[in-house]
């Protein structure tokens, strides 16, 4: 089973308003960034919500899907690992894992399933890239949730990966754009 984790558990210090309950699309930011794990078929997914988690989790417009979790991380302040370390803490039982970020609204199905399709016995780490840049979403196997959850401060995987890039799968797929600031939110399309 590869189960799905979406860390929305951010201050949204740079936006300066709660960015995850924003109206996108037909729903919000968000709705957005996890209804392509959902279309993917993903059996689980587990959205991490830590500030404002109640008012998030009221406005956020999720779907009553019952592959959806909807958890807390309480020590959200303590950064991007502790929302990783929360979310596997639900997929314990998980072949793999994809994980994506809350904010970024952009992300489709398709790039979704080409992940899942990149994964096969024997790969550790499935990476999107743009250009020669990581991006989003990634898939690390049963193998690395050690390292996932060896992990401190606001630095999510990104060392995991540099470690492992050498024997990743890469995909060559178009940047994925955070929605962080209000500029960002203009830009990807909001209005």
């Amino acid at each position: 089973m590869i189960a799905g984790i979406v860390l929305a558990a951010g201050g949204s210090a740079r936006m300066g308003r709660p960015k995850m309950p924003l109206p996108f699309g037909r729903g919000t930011v968000l709705s957005a960034s996890v209804a392509p794990l959902l279309a993917a078929g993903i059996p689980r997914v587990v959205v991490v919500l830590g500030a404002d988690a109640e008012a998030v989790r009221a406005d956020a417009g999720l779907p009553a899907d019952p592959r959806l979790r909807v958890v807390v991380n309480g020590h959200w302040r303590d950064g991007m690992s502790s929302s990783l370390r929360r979310g596997l803490a639900e997929c314990a039982d998980a072949e793999a894992v994809v994980v994506a970020l809350g904010d970024q609204p952009g992300l489709t199905a398709a790039r979704v399933t080409e992940v899942l399709d990149a994964f096969r016995p024997g790969v550790k780490l499935v990476t999107p890239v743009a250009g020669v840049v990581p991006t989003h979403p990634v898939l690390f196997s049963r193998d690395l949730f050690g390292e996932l959850r060896a992990l401190t401060g606001d630095f999510g995987a990104r060392e995991v990966v540099r470690r492992h890039e050498g024997d990743a799968v890469r995909i060559e797929v178009e940047p994925l754009a955070d929605v962080d600031t209000e500029e960002d939110y203009r830009r990807a399309g909001s209005d």
